[in-house]
């Protein structure tokens, strides 16, 4: 999907999505109007429209009357009454309607699991999520939540929660880190900030696990309570991206300008067969982070049938290989494939770029010996960047 310009409307009026209307792929339908059709049948767009306050990522649009939402790079331009490409985002009475207090799921696991590797290892991460997202990837592991609005059958209900009661979550759990995954967070940034806000106070690391196709203004908003930004880099083409339902120069922006800001930034790309697995491509994407900064670790994930690609391979493990062996061998410092650890166990751990000495060493995303001392390789004294533990006192 192009960045939509003036001349250009989302599709939908949420008098529409009142009566029940779904989020098609072809038309991005939207959120329903607040305070409708409550009861056991009403839609989960009227649900979430609810559950909304006035949002803060927004400027004047192109005419009187009209926003332009700046939460994600599609940049959608609200005329009265209607909402952008996400579904959940909309503008009502000449204000821009976000969401709010609430989560579609949450979960207490390791922080590894989030695909971050270099922020407390070993730690315990309380993972939240909401509904809705803007793109639409054909393979994604979280569809039921992401994609909801455009799969009424996945089901679901919003679970209210204040930030306060999240974060308490967290801290009884014993959890270390706070991060906002499963959907696209950018887009529920507003809620992001209060929780965030809430999980600094409490001495919570904080992450967004982000499909990338965001904003300066959205990255610079959630700067001052966030800690890292796990980026999804999902190809390198403008067919490739084009199919997921966005660009890969916002993406790829947004990496540079994470690291700009000081986020801790990794980055994901998942293999998957007959769609982005040409070597040259992949090639290009780790000279693209690379560029940025070889101290951003990358992730390149085995994909496996899932959603509507169940009809495909999963992806060799011998070709991560091989991709991973060429990305360090053109100056990446850390590269890993993170969920095949039966199978390319070795890339799972941490090694030390200048004495390639284990100092993380890790199997199925959890950690099962860190080494380093004070962030640095304990045989050679070399760093390795990351947001690690604290020593003791």
């Amino acid at each position: 999907m192009d960045e939509l310009g003036p001349g250009d409307r989302p599709h939908v009026r949420l008098e529409d999505l009142v009566r029940g209307a779904p989020l098609a792929p072809s038309d991005e339908r939207a959120a329903a109007e607040p305070g409708a059709g409550v009861g056991a049948d009403e839609p989960l767009t009227a649900k979430l429209a609810r559950r909304t306050v006035p949002g803060a990522l927004y400027e004047p649009g192109p005419e009187p009357g009209y926003l332009r939402c700046t939460a994600c790079a599609h940049r959608c331009v609200l005329s009265p009454g209607r909402a952008g490409a996400c579904g959940i985002r909309f503008e009502k009475d000449g204000e821009l309607r976000v969401p709010f207090g609430y989560v579609a799921r949450h979960y207490v696991r390791s922080v590894e699991t989030n695909t971050i590797f270099h922020v407390r290892p070993g730690a315990r991460s309380l993972t939240f999520g909401m509904f809705g997202c803007d793109l639409r990837c054909p393979y994604c592991q979280n569809w039921k939540v992401s994609q909801a609005l455009r799969e009424p059958e996945s089901g679901g209900e919003p679970i209210d929660l204040t930030a306060e009661a999240l974060v308490e979550m967290a801290v009884q759990a014993g959890c270390e880190v706070l991060a906002s995954a499963y959907n696209e967070p950018m887009i529920t940034a507003e809620w992001a900030r209060a929780i965030f806000t809430e999980a600094r106070r409490r001495g919570l690391v904080t992450a967004l696990i982000s499909d990338g196709n965001t904003t300066p203004e959205a990255l610079a908003y959630m700067r001052p309570v966030a800690d890292v930004f796990r980026v999804d880099l999902k190809g390198w083409s403008a067919e490739q991206y084009r199919t997921l339902g966005g660009r890969v120069e916002p993406v790829l922006a947004a990496i540079g300008e994470a690291r700009r800001l000081g986020y801790w930034v990794e980055v994901v790309t998942l293999v998957v067969p007959g769609f982005n697995d040409n070597p040259a491509g992949l090639r290009a994407l780790g000279a693209e982070i690379a560029r940025v900064d070889p101290d951003i670790p990358w992730h390149l994930n085995a994909f496996y049938p899932r959603y509507k690609m169940r009809d495909r391979q999963a992806t060799d493990p011998a070709f991560l290989m091989d991709v991973a062996g060429v990305a360090y061998a053109r100056g990446m410092k850390y590269v890993y494939v993170s969920n095949m650890a039966d199978r390319l166990r070795e890339l799972s751990h941490t090694r030390c770029p200048g004495c390639y000495e284990v100092v993380v060493r890790r199997f199925n995303y959890e950690t099962q010996e860190v080494l380093l001392t004070g962030g640095a390789c304990p045989a050679c004294g070399t760093r390795v960047p990351g947001l690690w533990k604290p020593a003791a006192a």
